[in-house]
């Protein structure tokens, strides 16, 4: 059975009622008025209002939510930490990962250098975790790749706070073939590592490395490649012939590269697709803004994609994905009780998932726990004490984050007091001391173990040779490895946060007007989302 992260925090018995967007295999259910029964973390079963409520249920107060509730998202690719970023604007348009990435000084001043500056200090380290959770939270993901810490070259664990945890990556590749990397990914454990990620011919033969020899690839159906960019028809057949899946973030792409995956090739070839939205600095702000621009982006490879369709990318699909389809990603019987609920209970379903903005999401709720809401859900299951309120888009929405096994530092944390020294620590970038500070640190000091920060023996992607060419960006050679990485250019701008959701965020959609390579009908598109349109 899969490893399927539980939150512990004890779920009382609960019912809402809405309209039901059950995700299942096709036909897909919709119930058009039904009650979702929860208790101790798991759906306990999805009734009619008609229908007499199951064992144990007899005395639970039902709430109408007057919404339509779905399964909570699942997000397969972001780099998480990095979303305290703002959109960054795209010099010009790249060719693979390496020619914007490592020694650009503008990606490293405006990117890894802030994080360099924010990522050790207690404070500011239990600060990002807050903060990146309530992102994901506001758009409605219940499951995303996870926060990773590291108190040395050999020491990583994952943080394990609200939100569940889908991260892995492969060990420093001390593995330079393909036969020791098909051996890697022939067990049970899934590898979600970046993949043929650019257009140019260095990012193609970062997927032509995996082949072995004549009909035979390093490629299995625990191999989900992110990007996927560089793949052609051909490749795309050759990955889904193998099992292969991908996680597209075409948002991303488009702002670096001009060009997303080639998803009208791998639909027609079965490859399993999901959504992520990558990180903040060039992509969405959440998953729910992702498929806004999937939407956009599907024509532009010829891909008929229904909205049905990229809902199932941010549900079901990525929970198949992982080997959790018995467990997330479906409001039915059994499954977690990861749930959202958007307002309003008419028009197609699909399509009022992704024109929502955080605004419309009126309830999230992860393990059978409501963890972020309307002030009238909230308190009608009872949450008013030891809550937090926060204003998202007009809206009060109600925080419940405590949580019994909360890293202490970050239990601590509240929304505001994240932000608050978040803000603050990006407006003091410029000041430089935070140079000496970062190496006075000891290496048993936790960090967030993120690329650009802290070179803790992992990657996430393949470096495989390919004719005696090593493939994949940011390759280290053995024994280069260190703990810190080479101190940021100087000075630092100063930064200012982001609010927690683009539906406060009118400056990410400004940026998105002189984002260069977006395509029109993609950036004309979303900035119909921008706040006050």
């Amino acid at each position: 059975m899969p490893n399927v992260p539980i939150d512990p925090a004890d779920s009382a018995p609960s019912a809402l009622r809405g309209r039901v967007v059950v995700m299942n295999d096709a036909p897909r259910t919709v119930f058009d008025d039904a009650i979702v029964y929860a208790d101790n973390g798991s759906i306990v079963d999805v009734l009619g209002p008609g229908v007499s409520a199951p064992a144990g249920f007899e005395n639970t107060t039902v709430i109408d939510t007057g919404g339509t509730i779905y399964p909570g998202l699942i997000e397969l690719h972001n780099h998480l930490p990095y979303d305290v970023l703002p959109l960054w604007h795209v010099p010009k348009r790249y060719g693979n990962r390496d020619q914007w990435g490592g020694s650009n000084p503008d990606y490293r001043r405006l990117i890894t250098g802030p994080m360099q500056a924010i990522g050790s200090a207690p404070a500011t380290v239990a600060a990002i975790v807050r903060y990146i959770e309530l992102r994901c939270l506001l758009g409605g993901t219940t499951t995303s790749q996870g926060v990773t810490l590291a108190k040395s070259k050999v020491t990583v664990t994952h943080f394990h706070g609200l939100v569940r945890n889908a991260a892995t990556h492969v060990a420093d590749v001390a593995v330079k073939d393909a036969e020791t990397f098909l051996e890697a990914i022939s067990g049970k454990k899934k590898k979600i590592l970046h993949l043929a990620e650019g257009t140019d011919t260095a990012a193609h033969n970062h997927f032509a490395a995996l082949q072995i020899g004549q009909g035979k690839w390093a490629i299995t159906n625990n191999l989900i490649g992110i990007h996927c960019v560089a793949l052609n028809d051909e490749d795309f057949n050759v990955f889904a012939a193998h099992g292969g899946s991908m996680v597209w973030s075409p948002f991303s792409n488009l702002l670096l590269y001009g060009q997303t995956a080639d998803l009208a090739a791998a639909l027609k070839h079965k490859v399993p697709v999901a959504l992520g939205s990558d990180w903040s600095p060039s992509g969405s702000k959440n998953l729910l803004g992702e498929l806004k621009v999937a939407r956009l982006a599907a024509p532009l490879s010829g891909a008929v994609v229904s909205d049905e369709d990229l809902v199932a990318m941010a549900t079901c699909m990525p929970a198949s994905m992982l080997g959790w389809d018995k467990h997330i990603g479906t409001v039915q019987q059994k499954r977690r009780a990861d749930l959202l609920v958007v307002r309003g209970r008419t028009g197609d379903p699909y399509s009022s998932l992704i024109d929502a903005t955080e605004a419309l999401i009126d309830l999230v709720v992860i393990n059978g726990v409501p963890r972020a809401g309307s002030t009238a859900i909230m308190t009608a299951l009872g949450l008013t004490a030891g809550t937090e309120n926060l204003s998202v888009g007009g809206q009060t929405k109600v925080l419940n984050l405590a949580q019994k096994t909360a890293s202490p530092d970050v239990g601590a944390v509240s929304a505001a007091d994240a932000q608050s020294t978040l803000h603050q620590a990006l407006a003091d970038l410029p000041n430089g001391a935070r140079t000496a500070a970062f190496a006075a640190l000891p290496d048993d000091h936790i960090r967030l173990a993120v690329e650009g920060l802290v070179d803790n023996g992992m990657t996430s992607r393949p470096h495989l040779l390919y004719h005696g060419e090593i493939t994949g960006a940011d390759y280290k050679p053995p024994g280069e490895s260190s703990l810190m990485m080479a101190a940021p250019p100087e000075p630092l701008p100063s930064i200012t946060l982001d609010p927690l959701a683009a539906a406060d965020t009118p400056g990410f959609y400004d940026t998105i007007k002189n984002e260069a390579n977006l395509p029109a009908a993609v950036r004309d598109g979303l900035v119909k989302f921008k706040p006050g349109k």
